[in-house]
């Protein structure tokens, strides 16, 4: 007997691509289980568009229809192993290598030495060229990990539970790629079949049928031309991925948005989320990446508690898509489509000077991102979501833009964050020895109460950033 709770699948589409994925996508008895490292494997082909009687037959273990036993263990193998790596790239791509092979340690994930050069690889697109990768999904998973990471050791149930939210992730977004592939196949062969008029009808016929009812997105309530509008699930936005100059996803401020949402859960779900299409149909998050993390997160207490009443499967989306007679785009134009919506979309609203596109160097945010962190990590009690706090707690977002514009990298040649970690702290230590001798009547009694206990100065007084 299987215990299908632990089976993974190993699903081949008819265009011949292939993933894993949860078994609850079954839907014919085309398969055949073998067991790999121990674990049951289920092996499913050709189940999905299939109109042929032996499709719905019962595989026999010596069908010619499968490759040998052997054959199989080994795809079976290299489809776990690339999945494994997908799944430990989710959770480490932003983080150092020691930090990586600490959290990989602690989840007792083990990776070779040629998957360790991948997920190094990762890291420094991550790193050098400020690419994200994640899915809100992914990032959340990722989010999880580190923040339990840092408060204690693990439970064996609690390694299981986040193993399996990325993983889950992770299935997630393979399979709408694999989607998305097949769709760009379909349309591909449909124009290369297409010979004469009554052929080229039927291809605008297929393609305006396929533009209608997106794959991921489901059907287009209203198409202007410049962007369509589809009502998607959460769950599906959290597998779409983020695009890939977003500003960073920070997951303290999705958290504080889920506690707010419950507390005025009949005002709905106001706004929109913004997707980018690029000509080949792929999708990333444009504007809305924290709402998509509280939603996710919602999501999961909903779970728990019936009474949270939030409709969270049909959510308002505007999808941008990439002009379809730019057919040679390079990937410079595509990106520049994206980067010009995300400008557009947000010159009406609180984005920081450090986070817009092309402004900041890559590596002067990477090390002020960090730095932040770090800072806010060290004094958690003095940072405050809000970006309006009052003294003297600050906000991250506020702190890592007043870095940035107070040139304070270039004007002290600080080289990584730890150097502007060490440049800060050192501010710090200073308006420590100054606030000790003296109360200057612009600072509030209960303000420098709170600084002196926590040993914390820098939201009294701006004034250090510009020495």
């Amino acid at each position: 007997l299987i215990d299908y709770s632990l089976v993974k699948v190993i699903y081949q589409t008819n265009t011949g691509h292939k993933f894993i994925m949860p078994p609850r996508f079954i839907t014919n008895s085309n398969t055949r289980i073998l067991r790999l490292h121990g674990r049951p494997v289920l092996l499913v082909r050709n189940f999905s568009n299939s109109s042929s009687s032996s499709d719905s037959k019962q595989i026999e273990p010596s069908s010619t229809s499968f490759p040998s036993t052997q054959g199989v263990l080994k795809a079976a193998s290299s489809l776990l192993s690339n999945l494994h790596v997908k799944i430990a790239s989710s959770l480490t791509s932003s983080l150092q290598p020691k930090d990586r092979e600490r959290l990989l340690q602690s989840l007792n994930i083990k990776i070779s030495n040629q998957d360790q050069n991948e997920l190094e690889k990762h890291r420094k697109e991550h790193e050098e060229e400020g690419r994200i990768h994640n899915t809100i999904g992914q990032a959340v998973a990722a989010a999880v990990a580190n923040e339990a990471l840092k408060n204690k050791s693990l439970t064996d149930r609690e390694r299981e539970e986040i193993w399996n939210k990325a993983e889950q992730a992770t299935l997630e977004r393979v399979k709408h790629e694999i989607l998305l592939k097949d769709r760009n196949k379909d349309s591909k062969e449909a124009a290369i079949s297409s010979n004469d008029a009554q052929d080229n009808i039927q291809q605008e016929h297929h393609q305006q049928q396929q533009y209608h009812h997106h794959p991921i997105l489901g059907p287009t309530l209203v198409d202007l031309g410049y962007k369509r509008i589809h009502l998607a699930s959460a769950q599906t936005l959290s597998s779409i991925p983020i695009w890939e100059k977003q500003r960073i996803y920070r997951h303290d401020r999705a958290k504080a948005m889920a506690q707010d949402k419950l507390k005025s859960i009949e005002l709905g779900l106001p706004g929109v989320i913004s997707l980018h299409e690029s000509i080949e149909g792929k999708l990333s998050i444009l504007d809305g990446q924290h709402r998509v993390g509280m939603m996710t997160l919602l999501q999961e207490k909903k779970k728990d508690d019936a009474k949270i009443n939030l409709i969270l499967n049909q959510i308002l989306v505007e999808v941008f898509p990439q002009s379809s007679t730019a057919a040679t785009a390079t990937a410079a134009v595509e990106d520049s489509h994206a980067q010009d919506l995300f400008t557009e979309i947000n010159k009406a609203e609180p984005v920081k000077l450090l986070d817009m596109p092309g402004v900041a160097k890559v590596s002067d945010r990477r090390i002020i991102n960090e730095a932040s962190s770090i800072l806010q990590d060290t004094y958690p009690e003095m940072f405050k979501p809000s970006q309006r706090c009052r003294s003297p707690h600050l906000n991250v977002d506020n702190l890592r833009d007043a870095i940035f514009a107070a040139g304070i990298i270039n004007k002290h040649n600080l080289k990584n964050h730890k150097a502007l970690v060490s440049w800060i702290l050192q501010q710090n230590e200073e308006l420590g020895k100054k606030y000790q001798e003296e109360c200057p009547s612009s600072i509030s009694v209960a303000a420098l109460k709170k600084a002196k206990q926590y040993g914390f100065y820098l939201g009294l007084d701006s004034a250090w950033l510009y020495k």
